[in-house]
């Protein structure tokens, strides 16, 4: 009997030991899930996910592992297309999203569209300020920064975004941005370039929105009314329609804003976006200079 006992005693302690030399958890130190007794991965470790790069301005100083989210200012010209639209306006559902669709596929990360409409459900102050600073009479209608493209067919607008495109770049940006319980926390970072002054600068921060669904006019068809409104302006983050001025120090300038946004019922909060712009003062205008996505 003192032998069967024995027996399972030393079974056991070696059972237990066997146990604990296996025992499989996270054995990364860094992971929330540490689990310091593990003695075998078992791939469940935890991570905050983030940039850990404190240069950039996505930097999150919770993050425990890199994620390659860290942005930096790009040395990139870039090209602003404003479009004068309006779910009323058949062309504007018909050529109109057409030269849209092939800026996006001809310019690719290039160049960007802000729709301003006119008398629709997706009218705001702000695109009328600028409308009204276009002296727009017809839609749709293009234009690079502030200046007409005229209607010359969709070449045109491609050979005038291409020769902007071409010219030195001014600015370099960088936009980091976070949307959380009805706010959009914005940081910009623009850094001046080619011996650029930087004088009478204005920042504006364009909150856009795509996936919007509702009629529209289109020619040749009539209403569609499970139309897809894309690129369409909310408001700028300052309720300005220029933004706000910005001055550089060192060359650089790092602007940080929180907008308020409306209600997810009226604007879908996850298919919002930023169009950051700098514009630069030029007697009663605006020049465009440069802008991040």
């Amino acid at each position: 009997m003192k032998s069967i006992y024995k027996f399972s005693s030393v079974f056991l302690v070696m059972l237990l030991f066997l146990s604990s030399c296996s025992k499989e958890g996270c054995t990364d130190p860094i992971a929330e899930n540490y689990d310091a007794e593990a003695k075998k991965d078992d791939g469940t470790c935890e991570f905050i996910m983030g940039c850990m790069d404190e240069n950039s301005i996505a930097y999150n100083s919770l993050a425990t592992k890199d994620d390659g989210s860290c942005v930096y200012p790009e040395n990139t010209k870039r090209s602003l297309v404003l479009k004068a639209t309006g779910t009323w306006c058949p062309p504007c559902g018909d050529w109109g999203a057409e030269y849209v669709n092939n800026i996006y596929n001809d310019f690719p990360g290039s160049a960007e569209v802000i729709g301003l409409h006119s008398n629709d459900n997706f009218s705001v102050d702000i695109g009328y300020n600028l409308l009204s600073i276009l002296n727009n009479s017809a839609v749709p209608s293009f234009y690079l920064g502030l200046n007409p493209m005229g209607n010359s067919g969709y070449a045109n607008v491609s050979n005038l975004i291409s020769t902007e495109l071409s010219s030195t770049n001014q600015v370099s940006m960088a936009v980091s941005y976070t949307v959380a319980n009805g706010i959009m926390n914005i940081k910009v970072q623009s850094r001046l370039e080619n011996q650029f002054i930087g004088d009478n600068c204005y920042l504006a921060m364009y909150i856009m929105e795509d996936g919007q669904i509702a009629p529209q006019e289109v020619s040749g068809i009539g209403t569609v009314s499970d139309y897809v409104h894309d690129h369409i302006l909310r408001t700028e983050a300052n309720g300005s329609t220029f933004g706000i001025p910005i001055s550089f120090t060192n060359g650089e300038n790092l602007t940080e804003v929180s907008a308020i946004l409306a209600p997810s019922p009226i604007w879908n909060h996850d298919n919002l976006y930023l169009v950051a712009v700098i514009w630069q003062q030029n007697g009663s205008s605006y020049d465009f200079i440069n802008l991040i996505r």
